[in-house]
Parts: C-alpha cells; sequence; structure tokens
C-alpha cells in the first residue's frame, strides 16, 4: 500500500493509492522520510527505517533498508540503490519508492521478491541532495556537484571525507561501515547504463576499461535488456556504455566505489527528460521495476564465502583478489563473508588479512547462475620461540630453532649471523646513462641529462611524451630511509609528476617549481619506489617533464642463509648448527603458501654464538664433560652418517660414526672442564 499523501512536483496532495497504483505526481523533500517509515511500519519484520544524516542546510538523508532478517549481519551480499544527487533529477527517488513498496508488498506472495530480498540485504537511499532537490538545483546548497566531490586517484586521491561536502561525507561514512557488493546511483538527461571507468590519467574522453570491464557489460545488460527503450536506443549499443567513453569526468561516485571501497557500481540514467511530467512516473516505472530486480540479483553471481581465523574460527578482514586482476573486494569484518562478482570461467583467488598468511586458491570454476561457495581460514604467521634474542650459543654445537605455526604447513627456515648491517647508497646520477638497479617505461623512457640538476652536473628526467601519454621509472629498495630532490616543470593542473611507494601515491606535484626535497622511511623488507610524468590530452607548460636528483637509500645488507628451505608439513623445530662466533645473529621462518610464502617472524632480538670448547668429548660446549655430553652420545650410539638419529657433534673420532671409539674418547675426559 501506499504510505503518505503525493504532491504534484511539490505542490499538493489529495490522493491515497492503492497497492497496485503508482505515483501520478511527485512526492516533496517533507513526505519523503515519512513515507519510508510508514513502509517500516507496515512491514516491521523485513523493512527498517534510517536517518544516514544531514545535508550542508542541515536536511536528511533518509535510507530504509529491507532483508529477511534486517538486525542480524549475514553471510550475504549487501545492495543499495541511491537516487537524485542531482537535485534536477528527480525520476530515480520515485523509482526508489516504487520499489521499496514493491519489495515489501509482493514479499512472500511473489518467488522472486521473496527470494530476492531472502538472500540480499537492501538499502534504497532515494534522495542524497535534499538541498537541491527544494531548490530543483543539479548543486548541493554550496553549489557543489556532488557526483564530482569523491575522492579520485588523480585528482584528489586521500579516501577521506575531510573537506568534501555534507552528503558526500555521509555516502562515504555509511559506505566505511557497511560492505556493498554492488550499487547503482539514479540520474536523468539520458537513457542509459553507465559503468566504470568515468576518467582515466589524462582526463580524456576515451574508453577507459576497469579491470572488470567484461562483469560491467554484463550486469549493465542485466539492467537495460528488461527497459525495452534503453536496450533499444539508437544512441548506446544495448542502452549502455562506457563512462569515459562517453564523457570523462573525475570524482564521481561510481569510481569511487569501485576503486577505493571495492563495490560494482553502474550510474543509471533513466529519462532523456530531467523532470518528466508525474504523469509519466507509471510508464517509467513498468519499463525499470524488472531491470531494478535483475540488476540487484547481479551481486549473488561468481565466487562467495567466509574468510576466518584457522585457530579460532573468527570473522576476518580480508581482502580478496582474483590473481591478474587489479581490483580487490573486502569481506564484512562482522561475519566475514566476502562476495566476488565474476562471470562464468576458472579463476585463482588471493585471500590476504593482516597478521596473517595469504592464501592462493587455484582453479576455482564459476559456473552461471549462484556463486560458487569457497570458505577460506587463514593461518596467523609462525612465531619463533627459540632463540628468540638474548641467548648464548656455541659455535659447531647444533642446537633446535623452534616455532609455533600451522599444523599443516611447511616452513622455510633461515639464519643471519650480521642483522641491522646497513650500507647508504647515493645516486646523483653523474654517469650517461641509468643504471640496471632502474627500470624505466611508458610511452617514452626516463634519462640521464645535464644542464638541470639539484648538484654536480646531471640528474635523471622523465622521457619526452605527448598528450596523453605517460613515462615512468622504477627502483627496488630495502627498508630504510629514502630521500630525493625533484623539480617539476609542467602545465599546472593537468601535467602530473607522481611518486609512488608499493603503488601507493606519495607525491602528486604539477606547475612550475623549485627543487623540493623529499624523504620517508621505509618499514623492514622490499619496496618499489616509482617516478612518473603524466600528460592530460591538450596543451603543455613549462618544460614540460620533471627531474629527479640525489636519490639516497639506506640499504639493508643483512644477509640470510637458509637453514632449511622447505620442512616437512607440520614441523616445529629444525637443527642448526651455529656456523662460528658473533653478536650480531637472528633466525628467522615463514610458512611456504602455495607457489610463494607467508610473512616473516624473526627472532625478537640478536642473540649470540661463542667460541666452541676444544675440549675433547665436550660435545654441548659447555666446558664441561659430564652427564649432558654422555646422554647426548648414547642418544646417538650406533648410528652413522646419513642414519636418523647420527648427531655430527657426538662423533669425536670423525669416523662418521658414533660407536665404541667416541664413548672412549668422552670417558677418558670425563669430569674434566676448560682451564
Amino acid at each position: 500500500m501506499r504510505h503518505a499523501l503525493h504532491g504534484f512536483c511539490g505542490v499538493v496532495a489529495g490522493l491515497l493509492f492503492s497497492a497496485s497504483a503508482v505515483a501520478q505526481s511527485y512526492h516533496t523533500y517533507s513526505q519523503i522520510g515519512p513515507y519510508l517509515q510508514g513502509i517500516a511500519n507496515d512491514h516491521p519484520a523485513i523493512a527498517r527505517f534510517h536517518d544516514l544524516g544531514l545535508s550542508e542546510e542541515g536536511r536528511h538523508l533518509w535510507a530504509i533498508q529491507i532483508s529477511d532478517n534486517p538486525d542480524v549481519e549475514e553471510d550475504e551480499p549487501e545492495f543499495r540503490y541511491i537516487s537524485t544527487m542531482h537535485g534536477d533529477e528527480w525520476v530515480g527517488t520515485e523509482m526508489c519508492l516504487d520499489l521499496a513498496d514493491y519489495l515489501t508488498d509482493n514479499y512472500g506472495s511473489d518467488p522472486t521478491v521473496t527470494d530476492t530480498v531472502d538472500r540480499i540485504d537492501i538499502w534504497i537511499l532515494p534522495l542524497m541532495n535534499p538541498d537541491g532537490f527544494v531548490r530543483t538545483q543539479r548543486e548541493n546548497a554550496n553549489y557543489v556537484d556532488l557526483n564530482r566531490n569523491f575522492p579520485d586517484p588523480y585528482t584528489s586521491p586521500d579516501n577521506t571525507p575531510a573537506g568534501r561536502a555534507a552528503e558526500t561525507a555521509v555516502i562515504m561514512n555509511w559506505t566505511f561501515a557497511s560492505s556493498f557488493t554492488a550499487s547503482a546511483n539514479f540520474h536523468t538527461g539520458a537513457l542509459v547504463v553507465n559503468y566504470p571507468f568515468d576518467n582515466n590519467p589524462s582526463g580524456s574522453s576515451v574508453y577507459t576499461a576497469s579491470p572488470d570491464d567484461d562483469l560491467f557489460i554484463y550486469i549493465s545488460e542485466q539492467y537495460s535488456q528488461h527497459n525495452s527503450p534503453m536496450w533499444n536506443s539508437s544512441y548506446f549499443y544495448h542502452g549502455i556504455t562506457n563512462g569515459a567513453a562517453w564523457y570523462a569526468i573525475s570524482g564521481g561516485m561510481q569510481d569511487w566505489n569501485y576503486r577505493y571501497m571495492g563495490s560494482n557500481e553502474v550510474t543509471i540514467e533513466l529519462s532523456d527528460t530531467k523532470i518528466p511530467s508525474a504523469s509519466q512516473l507509471p510508464t517509467l516505472w513498468n519499463q525499470n521495476r524488472d531491470s531494478m530486480i535483475a540488476y540487484m540479483r547481479t551481486c549473488l553471481i561468481g565466487v562467495r564465502g567466509l574468510v576466518t581465523d584457522s585457530v579460532t574460527g573468527q570473522p576476518l578482514a580480508a581482502t580478496v583478489t582474483v590473481v591478474g586482476r587489479d581490483h580487490a573486494v573486502y569481506t564484512d569484518p562482522d561475519v566475514g563473508d566476502y562476495h566476488r562478482m565474476l562471470l562464468p570461467g576458472t579463476y585463482d583467488l588471493r585471500f590476504e588479512a593482516d597478521g596473517y598468511d595469504p592464501v592462493t586458491i587455484t582453479g576455482v570454476v564459476v559456473n552461471s547462475g549462484d556463486a560458487t561457495r569457497l570458505d577460506v581460514a587463514l593461518d596467523p604467521p609462525p612465531q619463533i620461540t627459540y632463540p628468540n634474542g638474548g641467548e648464548t650459543l656455541t659455535a659447531g654445537v647444533p642446537v633446535d630453532v623452534t616455532w609455533d605455526g600451522s599444523a599443516t604447513a611447511a616452513f622455510q627456515v633461515q639464519y643471519t649471523a650480521n642483522y641491522g648491517d646497513t650500507d647508504t647508497v647515493v645516486d646523483d646520477f653523474e654517469r650517461s646513462s641509468l643504471g640496471s638497479d632502474y627500470t624505466t617505461g611508458g610511452n617514452r623512457t626516463w634519462f640521464v641529462t645535464t644542464g638541470t640538476y639539484h648538484s654536480g652536473s646531471r640528474s635523471a628526467r622523465a622521457g619526452d611524451i605527448s598528450d596523453d601519454q605517460v613515462s615512468w621509472m622504477t627502483r627496488t629498495v630495502g627498508g630504510g630511509d629514502v630521500s630525493f630532490w625533484y623539480r617539476v616543470s609542467s602545465e599546472s593542473g593537468y601535467d602530473f609528476f607522481n611518486f609512488y611507494i608499493d603503488g601507493s601515491q606519495e607525491v602528486h606535484v604539477s606547475g612550475l617549481g623549485n627543487w623540493t626535497h623529499y624523504q620517508t622511511t621505509l618499514p623492514a623488507g622490499t619496496h618499489e619506489l616509482k617516478w612518473e610524468y603524466t600528460k592530460d590530452y591538450s596543451v603543455s607548460g613549462g618544460s614540460d617533464t620533471v627531474w629527479i636528483d640525489e636519490l639516497t637509500v639506506v640499504a639493508d645488507n643483512t644477509q640470510w642463509t637458509d637453514i632449511v628451505a622447505e620442512t616437512a608439513p607440520g614441523a616445529n623445530a629444525a637443527s642448526w648448527t651455529p656456523p662460528a662466533p658473533g653478536d650480531a645473529y637472528k633466525v628467522r621462518v615463514r610458512a611456504v603458501v602455495g607457489d610463494g610464502f607467508g610473512e616473516w617472524d624473526e627472532s625478537d632480538g640478536v642473540f649470540s654464538v661463542q667460541e666452541g670448547s676444544s675440549l675433547p668429548g665436550d660435545i654441548d660446549g659447555d666446558c664441561d664433560v659430564d652427564l649432558s655430553d654422555l646422554s647426548i652420545l648414547l642418544a646417538a650410539y650406533g648410528t652413522c652418517d646419513g642414519d636418523s638419529g647420527f648427531d655430527a657433534a657426538a662423533d669425536l673420532d670423525g669416523d662418521a660414526c658414533v660407536a665404541l671409539g667416541d664413548l672412549s674418547i668422552l670417558l677418558a675426559h670425563y669430569g674434566e672442564t676448560c682451564p
């Protein structure tokens, strides 16, 4: 049933509609909240009313949640529709209200509706820009276009609500607290489904495919094929388009959801006319009803499951990626469920979580229809228990390196005798070409140049690229301090110098500048540094390049050596004989995970190795020939090199067997101590 009176274009209301009726007038802002509240009140088992936050002028962003268990976090995908982020595009608001009515009124009687509500946690926000809506204005009250206001890797890369419009912040905070698998936002002014990407580094209007281009084409057509005017468009084939191919924008909500939050979102334009006559609303509802439901149900395809701690069984906040696709989705940490939408095929999936060893599952088969089920339990990394720092061992005397770890994993174990040894490398590029330490590419490679430098007479310079091109240079370094000087001379706001560490952008600069110093400290491990110069589709400024000079890297010279390359599964100890005295020893262990490895765990601190005893019979190196030495020898008695139980330290006469001759040597010196 209808739950409120309807206004005509926001003026007067007079009719209460039956369950089969559709509004032939537009709702006012003040009617929308009570309308949604009425639906929730009438369907308390499956609907909840939510006030998500306030607009710039204090108006509410009201939403409704529809689910078979709306108060329970379940192992199911979350989905949402958002409408009217442009205040002068009203049709989507009415479609959202009609959908909320349709789902709740037909739950329990219509099999498709019932199945959809039972299996998907559905959220509907009919009006994102209430201030613009009451003004019939595209922008919000501060004249911000909300669909240009979201984080964007090229123009506004920080994924934070700080400094953004109030309405944008509401959506971002709502999304941070949720785990939406798929979504869409409604507009008018065209008739098409627009899918990512909406932009690219150059900002040019050319087809810009996402890693899931095949998936986006499929789910976009799941919407358009049920809407006859859209599907039969004379302008857009099958009623869909790649966003940047249509026209490029920066700061759009759909790209933010996909790039930053792992949610598959499209932008749906419902009518060529921005605000068609209210008499057209029943027709528009009939054209979009089946499309809206079909698109929602696409979040049920692909691969789904739970990611948990292998020891406790607790859900994990994990990242799931398809090997070969540069895109991640994330589990809902409350339940640990993930929903990776994919078309039929065979895939390799990688699962990662902070504090756990990653797992790659190969050959995952995805069929048409419901998602393939794949639950994954991640192991915490192994933990060294001995020697773990502060101990004193003896050179030449075997010890067991021990750790706590998975009962099913194999492990690699290593030692170092020079932990903490570093060397500072300064590259001032005073040579004719880049060395083998660098990899460079793009449309033109970086090179060594003269004439512009911070010191000396040379520097590294980006390649001479043209419009819509890029030049990059990388170098792999260890943990420690990193610094360099850079100078940019480019078209301000359009042609950029970017610097990345392990793919994360740290510098994004354009315009005319002086030499600038950059410095940071990297954690232990291997890291990729990347310097990049990128140009947009037209115009140049300054010298149209960037220079790098005086790269300083503190290199880690620690040398690690295998104790054992791969243990038997479930092992928790490995025998090791310290080779020489020293005071900078450590050991470390990591799990062998498929074709790769987990995270290293090192001794918490360094330990020492002292000079071994030269006292005959002193097997354990404690400068006493006593019962402990006799026990070691008797445990190995009768074994030879290659036998199980053979202990080389007990082979006192060096004949590769532990026998009577070794016992005689020990007994001859029994009770002696080092001088």
